[in-house]
Formats: structure tokens, C-alpha cells, sequence
């Protein structure tokens, strides 16, 4: 059967093509371009007077290509073939003599399905849900069907830009202004699709206009600027070689005429498939798609339902579980310590969400649906009835322990979940009567935004409890990791040392402000010193402290961390090492506490040296079973504390430099410095013993 079944009718004479590939969502492969082009001549010859794209399957127009296919033969010169065909097909369908319509009635059209809508569509009528977007560099490409190029055309440089390189995926109201995208009704999408075609016979498809003119068109001087202001933000990291090569073709692009603007792309993009750091977030991909699921094996035969939870503690992350919970129509109580508070909280979350209905990301309809389903209360006398609890008090024992105590009192079969970051599930349930039904769920900020769940299997922690944990979880929307008992957990534990490791940087003398730069040239979102500040100086003191008091053979906070906390310069509108505007603080330096015993590292050395201090922390964690396999290691390090997804993860990462070089390494950085956690884990020596030095995972 056709991937693109060709219907006309005969009394309006208006073709359709329907896409329909193999799989549960449609994607691009080879026998997709064969039969468009197919489609394509038919049209012509039939002397169409127009033609519908549109898909048999609800929820996916087109979304992209068919990896698994690409990967069969990872080559470039065969991806390079591959995609000029498809450009050339693209062509052929947008220079036919009538005009082209797309209908997207709340589906998706993502990568190289947005791309055949840029290039071959004159018109796009679309309705609420409709999500268009370019996420190619989400896996280590960019959009080289033609994408920087037609988008340009329909939206600006500016902000074609932004959606190409970070890999925007928006909803199609975002495009209601440009001259593309109409949002219908759906019932009447069809008829106004119908109606277009009638009304435009005659139409010059905008990529081939010679008199179109590129909305918010820059001067050569401003659109110089930007593109250079872009290589800065986005092309430090020699192991994301998509970014740059997504900015050269663009640059290059402007130069050009359409179409050799468009074949130039591929000349950037056809070679990234061969590069090691692509296959990783390829790889990555396949891993949060395929394998994520198959990770968290519980019985859910013995989860017990929750179709309605309660949240204790209405703060920030309370109301962003909140959100999540109901958002996913789970009915919610948010509870905390007086009525006025929790009422507070949910009026926040609702403030919180005009914005997105505004810019028409979220419907009100939906806004409305999340405040309905949460309801609030200061008292616990309304647990009695309610399977899952999560608390989500701050980092105090006692706090915890008193607060597991009163909902016991009420409701012993209750399910315990503590949103804790460090204290492990077997001193909160130390004084419990029903240690077994306490796990638990640490989410991570901003919760509606983080995908990964850490769900804590603590020593008593009982089949059931664990099981309606990871339950409630996936039904949140939520990637879920199981992960053993222990300060600090695996993320928490992990990404705490990657922190204290920038600070030690700057007492061996690293300028702070460079530290962080070469953490993003080393592939992190975000340096360890700024990380300091936007999480919260208060938080990343206590949780360390926390850790170096149960494992000082491995973790030592930092003197500098000390004395930054000690005079207040912990960010959340308190000095730190960055003011207004992300700007340099320099008064933060009277802080640092410089260890002259200790020589600078070399810029090298210091990437180096926050790649290594969390890839040793996560094989640590391994060898006390804290973190179960090296899936599991990379999938929560990756989405949840941003270890750079170039690398897979510290598992990949060690696989690919090799397993005698890490601990080379390790021991190199330990004998040097002195510092507690480059340590090398044991896991490395019994791999080395087996013979085992790549190919981890």
C-alpha cells in the first residue's frame, strides 16, 4: 500500500494527498519520497485544481524521518542522496501549477514534516492542538529539507533562528500572524481549505516569488550581529558539531538562491551522521523513546490506583507538582500549614498559566481544567480516603518524620512519597509504623518543564509502594528511574559534585566567570558557579553539608562554598557571582579562598575535570547499587542534572574514551589535587579485570 494514497474528486476537481506510513506515527523514508512524487505527477496530469495534504493517522500529520531507516546504513553519502531526493520532490510538488493546501486538525508536524509544509504549502489551516516545529538538533542534526531556509520566508531571520537552533517546537497559533497558518475550527477546516483553493487559482509558491519579501527583514550590519551573537550562544561545544554546522548552512543560505541555499545544507548535514557525538544523541533519542520505559520494571499488578493524590507543602515545587498532577486529570489536594497559604498557592499556579494561554500554548480550556482539579485544604483529616501522598516540605528530617507521622495517624495504607533531594528513605521512615509504604518521588525544578522522576526504593520500601510511585509517575507524564537508597540518591549526589567541582577550580585559581564558560564549551547547559545561584546558594550549602556528613570520604564542600554562604552570597536576589543582567559580580571574589598549595589547571584540564568528577560520582553510586545500570546512569543524568547529552551520558562517555584511560585519568586528577571525589570507583578496576574497555552501553 502507498505511504501517499492520491484521491481526486471528480466533481471539484481538488486532489488529496493522504500520508499514511508504517508505524504509529508518520515519518519520512524512502518509500515516503517515492510515492509524493508519485502523488505529485499524478496531480499534475490529472490537471488538478488543487491539492490537500493530509494524514489517516489522529494525532501525526508528518513527523519527521524514519531513523531506524537512516541508521540501517549510517553513511553520509547515502543520507546525502536521500535527502537532495526529497528536496527534489519537495520542489517539484510547490512548482506545480496549483496551489497547495495542508490540514492538520490538533496534529503534529515536526522536522521534515514542518519542512514539506515550509517548502510546498501555500496555505496551512490548522486547529487548536496543531503543534509545528523544527527539533532536529534534539537529536544531534538540524532541519536540512530546505527548514532555515522556508521558515525564513514565512517568520523572520531573528526568529527562525531561535527555532531551528533550540529545537522549538511550538503550537501552530504561534504562526497565526505569519502569512502561512490559519486556525480553524474543526468541523469547518476541511470547507476552509476547500474554499482557499477556489479562491487562489493562481499562485506563485513564496519560495519561488521573486517579488516576496522576507517579514522583519535585517540590515546586513544587524543580521552580521546576529548571526555572530548566535555562534557565541550556541557553537562553544566542539562535540555539538550540529549547532555550528546549523549556523554555517544558515549563514552561508543568505547568500544564495533558494534552492542552492538548500542544497548547501545538506552539504553540512550529511556528514554529522558519521560523527560519534551525533550517533549519541541519536542514540539518546532511541533511549528515551524505546528503552526508558522497559527501565523502571515494577509490578504494577500490585500498584494501587490513584486517580486522586494529595500534595503536603504548597511552595514552589508543591504547586509544580500540582500542576503536572492535574494536568494529567489526576484530581489533586494541595495541602499546607493554614488555609490561606494553600489557597495562595493555587492562585499562583493559575497566574503562572495566563501567560501560556496568551502566547496560546495552552488553551483556556485546559488552564481551566488544571484549577478544577486541584482543590486545597489545611487539614489532614481529608487523607483518610486518598492511596498516594507527596510531600514536598524543604530538606529537614524532623519536619519530614513529624509530617509522616500525622498522615499515618489518619490513614496507615496510605502510600508515603517524600520529595526529598538527599535524605534517604530509611531515616525518614526510621520512627514509622508502616516503613513500607514510604518511597520516594524527587522531582526536579521547574517541575511542569523536567521530565525525570528519581523514584527512591528505600530498604523497606514494599513492592506496592514502589510500584504506585512509578504508576503515578508515568501517569504524570513523567521518565521514570528506580534508584537505590543514599545520601543524596544518584542526581542530587551527582550533581552536587559537579558544583563543588567549579568551586574548587576557581581555589586553584580558574577565574569563576571562566569556569562556567568552559563548562559550556565542555557541552553543560549551565556552569557550576551560575548553577550555584540559580538554584540557590542556601540549597546547594545545606544539601552539601547533608552529603559530606555521610560521605566525607567522597564529598568535601568546598571552603569557598563555605564562606560564600556564610556571607549571604547565595543568589535568589542576594549577591552571588552574577548581578543584574547575568553580569560578573567581581565582589564575589573577595570569597574565594585560594589554595596556592594546588596548581591552575589548563583550560583542558579544567573541562576535563567537570566531565570526570560526575562521570566517577555516577559509577560510585554503581558500585553501591545506588544507580542500577548504565541506562539508568545516563537517561538521569542526561534529562535531569545535564551532563551533556553529546556524551549519552557518564556511562557512554567513559565508553568512548575508554575505560583505562578514565581511570588513567582519574587517578592523575586524585594524586594532583587531592580531591576526595576524583577518587577513582571501584567499577573501573573490576572492568579492566574483565577485560572490558568500551562498549558500556
Amino acid at each position: 500500500m502507498p505511504e501517499v494514497i492520491y484521491r481526486l474528486d471528480p466533481v471539484n476537481k481538488i486532489a488529496t494527498f493522504l500520508i499514511d506510513t508504517a508505524g504509529p506515527v508518520n515519518t519520512i523514508g524512502d518509500q515516503f519520497i517515492k510515492d509524493l512524487a508519485i502523488a505529485t505527477e499524478k496531480a499534475n496530469r490529472d490537471n488538478a485544481k488543487g491539492v490537500i495534504l493530509t494524514s489517516l493517522k489522529k494525532k501525526s500529520f508528518l513527523d519527521g524521518a524514519n531513523l531506524m531507516e537512516i541508521m540501517k546504513d549510517g553513511s553520509a553519502l547515502n543520507l546525502k542522496y536521500t535527502v537532495l531526493k526529497l528536496q527534489e520532490t519537495f520542489a517539484a510538488l510547490a512548482r506545480s501549477p496549483f496551489p497547495v493546501v495542508a490540514v492538520l486538525p490538533g496534529q503534529t508536524a515536526l522536522g521534515g514534516g514542518f519542512e514539506m509544509l515550509l517548502w510546498t504549502c501555500d496555505h496551512v489551516f490548522a486547529t487548536e492542538g496543531t503543534k509545528l516545529g523544527l527539533p532536529e538538533v534534539n537529536i544531534g542534526l538540524f532541519p536540512a529539507a530546505g527548514g532555515p531556509e522556508t521558515l525564513r520566508r514565512v517568520i523572520g531571520l531573528e526568529k527562525a533562528i531561535e527555532v531551528v537552533m533550540r529545537g522549538q517546537v511550538l503550537p501552530a497559533e504561534a504562526y497565526a500572524d505569519s502569512c502561512l497558518v490559519t486556525i480553524s475550527d474543526k468541523k469547518d477546516i476541511q470547507n476552509d481549505a476547500e474554499q482557499w483553493i477556489e479562491s487562489h487559482p493562481i499562485i506563485v509558491n513564496r519560495n519561488y516569488d521573486p517579488l516576496w519579501k522576507e517579514p522583519a527583514k535585517l540590515t546586513k550590519k544587524v543580521r552580521d550581529a546576529l548571526i555572530k551573537k548566535v555562534r557565541e550562544r550556541f557553537a562553544l561545544c566542539p562535540e555539538k558539531p550540529y549547532l555550528k554546522a546549523a549556523i554555517d548552512a544558515i549563514e552561508e543560505g543568505l547568500e544564495l538562491p533558494f534552492e542552492e541555499a538548500a542544497k548547501n545544507e545538506v552539504i553540512h548535514f550529511a556528514p554529522l551522521i558519521e560523527h560519534p557525538n551525533v550517533k549519541n544523541k541519536i542514540d539518546f533519542f532511541f533511549l528515551m523513546t524505546s528503552i526508558a520505559p522497559r527501565l523502571s520494571i515494577v509490578n504494577l499488578e500490585k500498584a494501587i490506583p490513584a486517580p486522586e493524590l494529595a500534595i503536603i507543602g504548597a511552595g514552589l515545587m508543591g504547586q509544580g507538582i500540582a500542576q503536572v498532577c492535574a494536568d494529567k486529570g489526576i484530581k489533586t489536594l494541595l495541602i499546607d500549614i493554614d488555609i490561606k497559604t494553600a489557597e495562595a498557592a493555587k492562585e499562583n499556579i493559575g497566574k503562572g498559566l495566563e501567560p501560556l494561554v496568551k502566547k496560546g500554548r495552552w488553551t483556556l480550556e485546559r488552564k481551566n481544567m488544571v484549577m478544577d482539579n486541584i482543590r486545597v485544604s489545611d487539614n489532614y483529616d481529608e487523607l483518610k480516603t486518598i492511596p498516594l501522598v507527596i510531600e514536598a516540605v524543604f530538606e529537614d528530617l524532623d519536619l519530614k518524620r513529624k509530617i509522616l507521622k500525622q498522615v499515618q495517624d489518619i490513614n496507615p495504607d496510605i502510600v508515603f512519597a517524600s520529595n526529598t533531594s538527599t535524605i534517604p528513605m530509611q531515616e525518614i521512615a526510621a520512627e514509622s509504623v508502616c516503613p513500607e509504604m514510604v518511597v520516594g518521588m524527587h522531582y526536579f525544578s521547574p517541575v511542569p518543564l523536567m521530565p525525570l522522576l528519581e523514584v527512591i526504593q528505600g530498604p523497606q520500601t514494599s513492592e506496592s509502594a514502589l510500584a504506585t510511585a512509578v504508576a503515578s509517575g508515568r501517569q504524570q507524564g513523567k521518565t521514570c528511574v528506580i534508584v537505590g537508597d543514599g545520601p543524596g540518591f544518584y542526581t542530587s549526589r551527582t550533581f552536587g559534585v559537579y558544583v563543588m567541582a567549579g568551586f574548587y577550580l576557581a581555589e586553584m585559581g580558574v577565574d569563576p566567570w571562566e569556569i562556567d564558560q568552559l563548562a559550556l564549551e565542555a557541552g553543560f547547559p549551565q556552569g557550576p558557579l551560575n548553577i550555584y545561584g540559580t538554584a540557590g546558594g542556601n540549597v546547594i550549602y545545606h544539601a552539601g553539608s547533608y552529603m559530606q556528613s555521610k560521605k566525607p570520604e567522597l564529598i568535601q564542600v568546598p571552603k569557598t562554598l563555605i564562606k560564600m554562604y556564610e556571607a549571604g552570597y547565595v543568589g535568589a536576589g542576594k549577591p552571588c557571582f552574577y548581578g543584574p543582567g547575568m553580569k560578573p559580580d567581581k565582589s564575589a571574589l573577595e570569597h574565594v579562598v585560594r589554595n596556592e598549595s594546588l596548581p591552575t589547571p589548563t583550560r583542558e584540564e579544567a573541562k576535563e575535570m567537570l566531565l570526570l568528577a560526575m562521570a566517577n560520582q555516577a559509577f560510585h553510586c554503581l558500585d553501591e547499587g545506588v544507580v542500577k545500570n548504565y541506562y539508568s546512569m545516563d537517561l538521569a543524568s542526561v534529562i535531569g542534572i545535564g551532563f551533556p547529552d553529546c556524551w549519552h551520558g557518564p556511562g557512554r562517555y567513559v565508553s568512548q574514551k575508554g575505560v583505562k584511560y578514565t581511570l588513567g585519568r582519574l587517578q592523575e586528577f586524585y594524586d594532583k589535587y587531592g580531591l576526595a571525589f576524583f577518587k577513582p570507583a571501584g567499577e573501573f578496576e573490576r572492568l579492566i579485570a574483565c577485560g572490558v574497555d568500551s562498549g558500556l552501553v
